[in-house]
């Protein structure tokens, strides 16, 4: 270097992360936490002060200055593998991976973390909701929030973007419940089938009981001489881990991919048992004739078992919920509910129907909670506590408002 070439301004006292490269790039760097640099460069020596001031202010906020470099999608698949799979149940953390893999990834998935803006997330949600329902953008924007609330927690970015907007509204899709005629149809028709069809749509019909519940009801939790079921299980498909698939139909606890605190029972291959959607979904439900009649005819069939499945395929395997749903379709066009298949209501309108009818019977909300499974913020486990005695006379009103024949 010539003797004459001007010399590079000297740095000012507190302004030792900042140097000049032969190019003339002023360069603000800063030391993280686990012992390396990290630096951004500005063309002006008073935007790197700027810059260096700013990353030093977010180091003492807890804030990594590197962190905002990674995708979305990149810490999305971070955070659903480390810090959400711990404790989320194995169902929410797969409903979880899908809407990360169908619904945020596609639109957010090459941002960069720290980049992220409000419109960022509002245009997914817009585009989300076209393509398929508002209560899906909605579900998309939850998880993407709590995502990035551990970003923020884990010191990846300063705030959390959907913090910064309003969480969107999803338009209420209303199931409609059977009619008393309907419901009345249904249950005639399906008293002159065989044994399994009986006890499996009284049974809906009759206690409300939910899909996997129904799939999930074990022998050993069905009272016929006293006439009352309980409900602490539900029937769920969990992931397997990587690897050879299990020998045998009941796969040990081991070959499962879901957290060790997890309480689940393995019935064949992937299906098993797992407690009930919340501590307020448990309870005994009384049975009205029409279905203990059912199950007492199916009970024999099977030979008088004393525990596993009441429910199962021919060959014994735990029935596919899609098949279920397919065969209560298919029911409600023989008994005359819809012409088409198409057409049919979904299954969960059974419940719809069962809360329909007791309230139209003239049963208290309270025993109707007890019945169905529901808890409120405001009533919370009271339903938990209403006698068997109450709700089994509640659903013999639900027996009279239909006129069922006698068993």
């Amino acid at each position: 270097m010539s003797r004459y070439a001007p010399k590079k301004r000297r740095r000012a006292k507190g302004e030792g992360g900042l140097y000049q490269r032969a190019d003339g790039m002023w360069m603000a760097q800063v030391l993280l936490p686990d012992g390396k640099y990290y630096q951004r460069g500005r063309k002006k020596y008073a935007d790197a002060v700027a810059e260096l001031a700013a990353m030093r202010k977010d180091l003492a906020n807890g804030i990594l200055p590197n962190a905002g470099q990674i995708t979305v999608a990149q810490w999305l698949d971070y955070w659903v593998d480390t810090i959400a799979a711990p404790r989320l149940k194995p169902r929410t953390l797969a409903t979880y991976r899908s809407t990360i893999k169908h619904q945020l990834i596609p639109h957010v998935g090459s941002k960069k973390l720290g980049k992220l803006t409000p419109t960022d997330v509002r245009r997914m949600v817009n585009h989300v909701a076209d393509a398929h329902t508002t209560r899906t953008a909605q579900a998309a924007y939850s998880v993407l929030a709590k995502a990035l609330g551990d970003a923020v927690k884990d010191g990846k970015i300063g705030n959390n973007p959907c913090e910064r907007m309003d969480r969107p509204q999803a338009r209420s899709e209303e199931r409609v419940p059977l009619t008393v005629e309907q419901a009345r149809a249904v249950l005639l028709h399906v008293a002159s089938r065989d044994a399994t069809d009986a006890a499996r749509w009284s049974l809906a019909l009759l206690t409300g009981a939910r899909q996997a519940e129904a799939l999930g009801l074990t022998w050993d939790r069905v009272d016929l001489g006293v006439g009352v079921i309980d409900i602490s299980w539900q029937l769920a498909r969990l992931k397997l881990k990587k690897g050879p698939r299990p020998q045998g139909d009941v796969y040990p606890r081991e070959a499962f991919d879901v957290p060790d605190t997890f309480t689940f029972t393995p019935v064949h291959w992937t299906a098993c048992l797992v407690p009930t959607k919340t501590s307020g979904s448990r309870r005994l439900v009384p049975l009205l004739p029409p279905v203990v009649a059912a199950l007492t005819e199916l009970w024999e069939q099977k030979g008088n078992p004393s525990q596993g499945l009441v429910f199962t395929r021919d060959d014994g395997a735990a029935i596919q919920p899609r098949d279920d749903t397919l065969a209560w379709k298919q029911l409600c066009v023989q008994a005359a509910v819809v012409g088409k298949v198409e057409d049919a209501p979904d299954q969960h309108a059974a419940r719809h129907t069962v809360a329909t009818l007791l309230q139209e019977a003239g049963v208290e909300e309270a025993t109707r909670m007890a019945i169905l499974g529901h808890t409120t913020t405001t009533s919370h486990r009271q339903y938990a506590h209403t006698s068997t005695d109450l709700t089994r006379a509640a659903l013999g009103q639900l027996e009279k408002l239909l006129a069922l024949p006698d068993v």
